[in-house]
């Protein structure tokens, strides 16, 4: 027979504000606290339960899509045990599994549910506004001339932003000259970063867009060459020398239009 809570404790533990269960010796749940009748009452419909005590006595692999994955964390007993679940694939949870020892005899255990999605979702809407900040697209003193300063790491997703970001400024602007900064950068993460450089390269030349490269730092170049990264770009040491450039093509343009 699975161990009951005695009184005593239960009152302690509806005492706290934190969503607190017990889980038996045979992995169910034996029991909530108020708080924690409160947060599986807000969420009984995606649990198809009518009401939160209805959850006594389910086993705790119901919420996991391996059922067995969070008995065998329990029999392996390095606690506490600090989990993240997504449920429902809407509510972020966090969940603290602790042994309840009672006068020396282990009784089952304590778990308690902080419910973090508000808490994830910003922080996902906070790495996406890094992104858009840390790829910026500038316009630059020569017409139809775009700028991108590469800043921090570059990792596969910033690339992928900046790709969508300045495929549209290249429409909206009519870009004729792209120039990638690089000398912000401080790491190339991996290979498939590297591929993304000369992908985003190649969709801006398709829109009919020059693509120059400048300011590479000597590390990079080092890295790019060691994970066998190649690119045939027009390269600058600094902006400096890729506007100058850009300001003599441009100068050639115009004086064979009139000319012309």
């Amino acid at each position: 027979m699975a161990y009951q809570l005695e009184e005593t404790i239960k009152d302690t533990l509806n005492c706290l504000e934190e969503n607190i269960f017990f889980i038996d010796l045979d992995f169910r749940v034996g029991w909530m606290n108020e708080a924690g009748k409160k947060v599986i009452d807000s969420i009984k419909a995606y649990l198809k339960l009518e009401r939160a005590e209805d959850l006594i006595g389910t086993p705790i692999g119901w919420f996991h899509k391996n059922p067995s994955y969070q008995e065998e964390m329990l029999q392996r007993g390095d606690f506490p045990i600090d989990m993240q679940l997504v449920l429902f694939n809407t509510f972020v949870t966090r969940l603290i599994v602790k042994k309840l020892v009672v006068r020396g005899q282990e009784l089952g255990y304590l778990l308690t549910w902080k419910d973090i999605t508000e808490r994830e979702k910003e922080k996902e809407k906070t790495k996406a506004l890094i992104n858009e900040l840390s790829t910026p697209v500038l316009q630059t003193i020569a017409d139809h001339t775009l700028l991108v300063p590469l800043i921090g790491e570059l990792t596969i997703e910033r690339m992928e932003t900046l790709t969508s970001k300045l495929l549209n400024e290249c429409l909206s602007s009519q870009a004729d000259y792209v120039i990638i900064d690089f000398s912000g950068v401080t790491h190339l993460q991996d290979t498939e970063a590297g591929h993304e450089i000369q992908k985003l390269t190649d969709s801006i030349q398709l829109m009919g867009a020059e693509v120059l490269y400048c300011g590479f730092p000597k590390e990079m170049v080092k890295n790019m060459v060691s994970l066998g990264v190649e690119t045939n770009q027009l390269s600058f040491v600094s902006f400096r020398n890729a506007i100058r450039y850009v300001v003599s093509k441009l100068g050639d343009r115009i004086n064979n239009d009139n000319q012309n």
